[in-house]
């Protein structure tokens, strides 16, 4: 049976203190979703494509809230087939901020809230 290690954290939604792994094939695939996101393009010795690489991709001028969902989205699709099992959406939203933009990513499957990111 598959075990991969908890990866949640206490302030995402679902977060359980006394779980250290899991045999949860969602838990897995949100613990790829994560991977891909806070991984920088180039990281990755032997796929130099792994990573949205968030940080960067959300502070250059020429990408808007589509242009991000569908970099995650193809991110995904590529490296994580178990996608085909649940509806996987990308939401990202920009609120100014007062040094640059603040932006708001959150994961959706199957319709609930997995993951919420703030990038600033």
């Amino acid at each position: 049976m598959l075990q991969e290690i908890y990866c949640r954290t206490a302030n995402e939604p679902g977060y359980n203190p006394n779980q250290l792994v899991t045999n949860s094939a969602l838990e897995a695939f949100l613990s790829k979703v994560k991977m891909i996101l806070f991984t920088r393009k180039g990281d990755v010795l032997g796929d130099y494509d792994l990573g949205v690489d968030l940080e960067s991709l959300l502070f250059t001028f020429n990408f808007d809230s589509n242009a991000i969902k569908d970099a995650i989205n193809f991110q995904v699709g590529k490296y994580c087939p178990e996608q085909i099992n649940y509806k996987f959406d990308v939401d990202v939203n920009f609120v100014p901020g007062t040094v640059r933009d603040i932006a708001y990513i959150d994961i959706y499957i199957d319709g609930s809230k997995y993951l919420g990111i703030i990038v600033k």
